[in-house]
């Protein structure tokens, strides 16, 4: 197979999804323990809101690059494709995993009890080590079912692509509407299973994998249109915007707390909407990147290592501030929430460019390049 034209905006748009995601999290705690009304509250929830386009738009980066390269069963060589990605993506997995598993127990002096000894493989197998993990578990499923993807829907996807894009956006958007909405919490069987596990399964995140999939077969159109219709496309995106944050605002305000702000993840019908706007205003805004900000080229390069190590490194950064500046760090303070985020951002990049340098630097952060600190030729792939 001839290896097509590299898409390279697409590290850019890796780097503003990691960075998001690592927003995102950095302010989690922010939104719940800050005072109520404190403008930390305010920000925080902004924040924590505007970015949960993050993993619908890894998800569909993901689909995207497969179905570039992959157009046609004759094209893909299993072997290969899952040898690579159990080096490259299940090994540092299972190291982040076994990492996250012993982390609390070192940093809170929490016992390891023989229960959770035995939870270690259910812990490994369902990415529950850390609540992020869960997308390897997630990814995973995609990587199993796509040679019959390629193999059935490749050619509708190429010849009919608004049919499919209308049938799954259906498809996942009546489960989300259903588990929004209309979820039985004291359904039994196997409604209770798909109940407690719909949310990282292929099922409601397929949406996601073949609009990028989509996008990745008809490239060039797809950018030709947005570069036509990207005023348009803009105003929509800036509407989808004021109605994803505000919707979380009114809740909150209106009932005078933070008690419904779990039902505000990432995983509910409204994010479909806002990561259709978000995508393509990414696709524009990135392609003027390509070039120029090294810095965030290296931060999408390097994307995979921040998504694995980030919730380590804000943990630490937290339990170290509180612990040693408890008259000055605070979930209430503006000035926290801003210092947290920007050394959560500024210590994990640092930190996976560090491990970036080493030779097996694939153990931790997959297949990237090494890094060499003030060069600028070009680095050797692991």
């Amino acid at each position: 197979m001839a290896r097509r034209k590299e898409i390279k905006e697409l590290y850019y748009i890796r780097a503003i999804a990691a960075m998001g995601i690592l927003i995102l999290h950095a302010t989690a705690g922010f939104v719940t323990y800050s005072e109520f009304g404190s403008r930390a509250m305010y920000l925080a929830i902004f924040l924590n809101q505007f970015f949960r386009f993050g993993s619908p738009i890894f998800m569909m980066v993901s689909g995207l690059v497969l179905f570039y390269n992959y157009r046609s069963i004759d094209e893909f060589d299993t072997k290969k494709f899952y040898k690579k990605k159990v080096k490259f993506i299940l090994v540092p997995y299972i190291i982040w995993s076994t990492i996250y598993f012993l982390y609390p127990h070192f940093a809170h002096n929490l016992p390891m009890t023989v229960e959770k000894l035995k939870s270690f493989g259910r812990v490994i197998l369902l990415g529950e080590a850390y609540s992020h993990l869960y997308f390897i578990f997630l990814i995973f499923q995609f990587y199993i079912v796509l040679p019959l993807l390629i193999k059935y829907l490749a050619k509708p996807m190429e010849e009919n692509p608004l049919k499919v894009f209308i049938f799954f956006f259906i498809f996942q958007g009546s489960i989300l509407v259903y588990s929004y909405y209309f979820k039985n919490p004291n359904a039994t069987g196997i409604i209770r299973l798909f109940n407690g596990y719909h949310w990282k399964s292929l099922f409601s995140w397929s949406f996601y994998f073949i609009t990028g999939g989509l996008i990745g077969i008809h490239y060039e159109k797809i950018v030709d249109f947005i570069e036509k219709n990207i005023g348009k496309i803009f105003v929509g995106y800036i509407i989808s915007m004021a109605l994803y944050i505000g919707h979380v605002y009114y809740i909150i305000l209106s009932n005078g707390n933070r008690d419904l702000y779990s039902k505000f993840g990432s995983i509910r019908p409204h994010t479909m909407i806002y990561a259709i706007f978000t995508m393509p205003v990414l696709i524009w805004l990135t392609r003027k990147m390509v070039g120029k900000y090294d810095v965030l080229k290296n931060f999408g390069t390097y994307s995979f290592g921040i998504y694995f190590s980030h919730p380590l490194i804000l943990g630490e950064i937290l339990r170290n501030l509180k612990g040693y500046f408890p008259k000055y760090i605070g979930y209430s303070r503006l000035s926290s929430l801003i210092l947290v985020c920007g050394l959560g951002i500024v210590i994990t990049f640092i930190f996976v460019l560090l491990i970036g340098m080493l030779e097996n630097r694939w153990l931790l952060i997959g297949k990237v390049p090494k890094y060499e600190f003030g060069s600028t030729r070009k680095k050797k792939t692991a």
